[in-house]
C-alpha cells in the first residue's frame, strides 16, 4: 500500500468516525413531557388500578407511581330528635288544672327534689326569662305554632329572652319563688301570649308526652 493510498484510507475513517460523532451530537433528544404532580382523587371517585409493581428493564425509564384507593365516607347518622318532652321528668304531677281557691288554676304542678333540672318542653325562642309577680322566676317559650309554654317558681333561669331552645333542653331548676308553698314546676300552656291557657295534660298527652296524675280525656 503505497503512502498515499494509506493517508487517504485514514483520513477516509477519521472523516467517517467524526462524521457519525457530528451526526449523533446534531440528533436532538427526544423531550419527555414532564410528569404532573399526583393529587389524591376527590372523595367517591374512580381510581385505575395499575397493578402490582414489577422491576423496570435494564435502561427502561420509570415513573413513580401510587394506586389509591376510594375513600368511603361514612356520614354520622342524623341525631333522633324529640319533638316534645316532660318538662320535669324527676317530678311527679301534686296539682291539676282547675278551680281552685276561688280562681283558675291555669297550670300543672310537678314536684320533684328541689333544684331538678327544668327543661323546655319543645323547641322554640325564649321571649320572657325574669320575675314574674306570682309565678316567681319564669320563663316563656314560643313554639312558633301558636301555642306558648311557661315554667314559673324556679330558683334558677339558664336562658334569656331571644335565646332558641331544643326540646328537652335545660332553662333552669326547679325552686320555690314567687307564691309557692314548696318546690314544684308550674307549667302551663297558652294559645297566645298569656292568654288563652289550655290543660297542660291532655295537650302534652296529644304530643306524645304522658303525665300521670291528671285526667286526660
Amino acid at each position: 500500500m503505497t503512502a498515499a493510498l494509506s493517508t487517504a484510507l485514514v483520513t477516509g475513517v477519521a472523516g467517517g468516525t467524526a462524521a457519525a460523532a457530528s451526526e449523533e451530537q446534531a440528533t436532538p433528544v427526544a423531550d419527555f413531557a414532564p410528569v404532573e404532580a399526583f393529587s389524591a382523587p376527590e372523595p367517591g371517585a374512580a381510581t385505575v388500578d395499575v397493578g402490582p409493581w414489577s422491576p423496570p428493564s435494564e435502561g427502561q425509564a420509570t415513573v413513580a407511581r401510587r394506586k389509591f384507593k376510594p375513600r368511603v365516607v361514612v356520614e354520622a347518622a342524623p341525631k333522633a330528635t324529640t319533638a316534645w318532652v316532660n318538662p320535669n321528668p324527676s317530678g311527679s304531677v301534686t296539682s291539676c288544672f282547675g278551680p281552685r281557691w276561688g280562681r283558675l288554676h291555669a297550670g300543672v304542678d310537678i314536684a320533684g327534689p328541689d333544684g331538678s333540672p327544668i327543661l323546655a318542653a319543645g323547641a322554640g325562642v325564649v321571649v320572657r326569662a325574669g320575675a314574674a309577680q306570682g309565678y316567681g322566676n319564669a320563663v316563656l317559650i314560643d313554639h312558633g305554632n301558636g301555642y306558648l309554654t311557661h315554667y314559673g317558681h324556679m330558683s334558677a333561669i339558664a336562658v334569656h329572652e331571644g335565646q332558641r331552645v331544643e326540646a328537652g333542653e335545660q332553662i333552669g331548676d326547679e325552686g320555690s319563688t314567687g307564691h309557692s308553698t314548696g318546690p314544684h314546676l308550674h307549667f302551663e300552656v297558652h294559645e297566645g301570649f298569656y292568654k288563652n291557657p289550655i290543660e297542660p295534660v291532655r295537650w302534652l298527652h296529644e304530643h306524645g308526652v304522658t303525665l300521670n296524675g291528671c285526667a286526660t280525656a
